[in-house]
């Protein structure tokens, strides 16, 4: 199966939806077009998205477009939204009915344990275990008689592991396998490699081209499948999400933003001439507005917000 015919994220199929509604309202003003311009270029999967929705349109042609166009406009919020689930299926689809079953987006969507964006999930496993998983995550449980494999597909988990000697707890990742020894860590998949936070017990890192190693609690490194970081020290705030919370301490608003835009569908930037300013508090993981908000007030900034899916944090005037 070709690239361009993979399946496209959920995530994505509904910002691009977004702004067809936005087209379909009449002509875009300067700072949407500006906007609408720095969302296709800020990912080929946008583009890919907006193209695809655009071939889409043109497979309609048994309702002619202008009034398609209307009764979208017009019809209540209910019915807007029932028409862009609509078309966000066709685009997932491919416009084709198929999903490539090798495909990370198809693994993901068909996990057999998931969380959307935003939703944290808190789940205790047939062991024991208690595993929970972070905005947009997902995971395969492949429990069996001789090991407890937990198969991260995308995403991050926080996991305190039950106890079962005769059977190793091994979390799975694109770099190399986690084995656990009794203990509670953080892992979360990042480009090109896994990062691992251990706060209790210890583990066994065994990435796939590169020497195994012990991490021993407190300590924090990435891996990826043929090289081994240096060990730093974990970090505690790691792990706030699974309580709903995000926790910055003198922390540059750039990188705050960036986490918590994982919240939040859509594109959550910030200007570079605020990136820098520091930030501490603790913040709410369920109501990214009010975090927006409270920002507002705590800081020289404005939440300039072209569409619900395209906000930027930039220095107040």
């Amino acid at each position: 199966m070709k690239a361009h015919q993979a399946p496209i994220s959920p995530n994505i199929v509904e910002q691009a939806s977004e702004w067809l509604m936005l087209h379909w309202g009449g002509e875009l003003d300067a700072q949407q077009r500006e906007a609408f311009a720095a969302w296709q270029q800020a990912d080929p999967e946008h583009r890919r998205a907006w193209q695809r929705l655009q071939q889409l349109q043109q497979t309609l042609g048994a309702v002619p477009e202008h009034s398609t166009q209307v009764l979208l406009a017009q019809a209540p919020d209910r019915q807007r939204r029932a028409a862009l689930k609509l078309l966000g299926a066709l685009l997932l689809a491919g416009g084709s009915g198929y999903l490539v079953q090798g495909s990370q987006p198809w693994r993901a969507t068909f996990a057999e344990q998931r969380s959307g964006t935003g939703e944290i999930r808190h789940l205790t496993l047939s062991d024991g275990s208690r595993l929970d998983l972070n905005s947009n995550s997902a995971v395969d449980l492949l429990f069996s008689a001789s090991e407890r494999r937990i198969r991260l597909i995308q995403g991050e988990i926080l996991l305190s592991s039950g106890h079962d000697p005769a059977r190793p707890l091994i979390v799975e990742t694109s770099a190399g396998d986690i084995q656990a020894l009794g203990t509670r860590f953080v892992v979360r998949e990042l480009d090109g490699g896994t990062r691992v936070d251990l706060y209790e017990g210890a583990l066994r890192i065994s990435p796939r081209h590169a020497q195994g190693q012990l991490l021993n609690a407190g300590e924090r490194l990435w891996f990826s499948a043929s090289q081994v970081s240096a060990r730093q020290v974990a970090q505690v705030n790691a792990s706030s999400w699974s309580q709903g919370r995000l926790i910055a301490e003198r922390q540059p608003l750039g990188q705050f933003i960036a986490e918590l835009a994982r919240y939040r569908p859509g594109v959550l930037r910030c200007d570079e001439q605020v990136a820098g300013l520091l930030l501490t508090g603790v913040f709410p993981l369920a109501d990214s507005d009010a975090v927006l908000a409270a920002l507002e007030r705590s800081l020289p900034v404005r939440a300039q917000r072209v569409t619900r899916y395209w906000v930027t944090l930039k220095p107040r005037v």
